[in-house]
């Protein structure tokens, strides 16, 4: 049996920042990863030769206390592409064109929900974002699209107060070269067990045991990064069991829906339609498109909430034949041919993650710290579902991992 001080369940960015803490700090750990890759939810393929494309994490948020910025290096952020209103685009609806000040429209639409979401935020009971919008506007069913996009969950399924937590006092930027790899550069110096899947673990001695794929290992103590969506399906067997106040922290904090599709053609199909564009029709809600990202020839596609739940679940040709479908509305049915590569990202249905990433339910917003609060001082975690401010983003998991790391060293001594 092995034995060792802390153990890191999980390789994505909490897990990596947490032993890259225990490194500086001196500290003897064992990170074990259940998957045969590093990166967790931050996941890139090459859809072509030098044509990379995220099936998970893509921008970095708070650039300038990012510790992943100054690796993905300025030819890599491309900042032109953020600094649009997320509203931007031309819209196809009913089978046309709406005017091109339609984007300003829905921009000032945008920020009056956002005003009243900020407003009540401030109150004491947390609503859900539905209960606070203007729902019967012209433009909500776009901004509910964007927003299921961003958040995972639809707006009736979104806490009000968990929404108004999150800072973001800057611009996000796109990753061209690939955010997995970025992760993966940033991982680099540390050592992984690879396909090391934690079955069980038993706190009830001295020690901790971990039952693990790649035999049984003791330790002083556990940082558990795996995803609140691993947590909520037992993917882990504890003993003693979890208390009661962290599984109403997990089953608060679910993780929802996030597809990114990518569709390749093999002639420029797409030069004439715009750079940014939307398209509703009459038998489903608006779907947004992203052509030719970073000046690669393809189209990326990304839904939320219970549209991308629905996608997942009918497969990637049910996916991409509604896509072009979609899309055969605005460009013409004779104008788009099949695609020749694609790419369909499937979170929902990786054992190591149930999901894509955390939105609190409504009055589920005071969840965050107790789904961060350590059991007995010696069983830790981290990752991004336990940030109160920057959750969803890969630098609220490094940040997470750091203080796991700090706190576990701290009960050592």
């Amino acid at each position: 049996m092995t034995s060792t001080t802390t153990v890191i369940v999980g390789a994505g960015a909490a897990g990596l920042t947490a032993a890259m803490e225990l490194q500086k700090l001196g500290q003897d750990f064992l990170l074990l990863e259940a998957s045969h890759r590093v990166g967790g939810r931050a996941y890139t393929e090459d859809l072509a030769p030098g044509v990379p494309f995220d099936l998970g994490a893509h921008w970095v948020m708070a650039p300038s206390i990012n510790p992943l910025t100054s690796l993905a290096g300025g030819d890599v952020l491309l900042a032109d592409e953020a600094d649009q209103h997320f509203s931007a685009a031309r819209y196809f609806e009913d089978g046309e064109w709406l005017p091109e000040d339609s984007d300003q429209k829905l921009g000032e639409y945008w920020d009056r929900q956002f005003e009243a979401m900020a407003r009540a935020g401030k109150r004491e009971e947390d609503s859900s974002v539905y209960d606070v919008i203007d729902n019967d506007d012209r433009w909500a069913p776009y901004f509910h699209m964007f927003f299921a996009q961003d958040f995972t969950r639809d707006v009736d399924q979104a806490s009000v107060k968990d929404t108004q937590a999150f800072l973001r006092d800057e611009e996000d930027l796109p990753v061209a070269g690939g955010f997995g790899y970025v992760v993966e550069r940033y991982g680099a110096g540390v050592p992984v067990t690879l396909n090391a899947a934690v079955r069980k673990i038993d706190s009830s001695g001295r020690r901790i045991k971990l039952d693990t794929t790649k035999g049984s290992i003791k330790a002083d103590n556990v940082i558990l990064t795996v995803s609140s969506g691993v947590l909520a399906k037992r993917g882990i067997e504890f003993t003693p069991a979890l208390p009661d106040w962290k599984l109403e922290a997990v089953e608060g904090l679910p993780l929802g829906s996030h597809t990114r599709i990518a569709l390749m053609f093999d002639e420029p199909v797409l030069r004439d339609l715009p750079r940014h564009f939307t398209v509703s029709a009459p038998d489903h809600g608006p779907i947004h498109f992203r052509n030719r990202p970073f000046d690669f020839d393809y189209l990326e596609i990304v839904t939320g909430g219970r549209l991308s739940e629905w996608m997942e679940k009918s497969g990637q040709g049910a996916i991409v034949d509604f896509v072009l479908s979609t899309l055969r509305q605005a460009a013409g049915s004779h104008s788009v041919p099949d695609p020749v590569r694609q790419i369909v990202s499937a979170w929902n249905e990786d054992e190591w993650t149930k999901g894509a990433y955390s939105c609190a339910r409504p009055g589920a917003s005071g969840q965050r710290p107790m789904l961060a609060r350590p059991i007995d001082e010696r069983i830790f975690f981290a990752g991004e579902a336990t940030s109160s401010n920057a959750y969803a983003s890969v630098h609220g998991a490094c940040f997470s991992g750091r203080d796991a790391a700090r706190a576990a060293v701290a009960s050592n001594q």
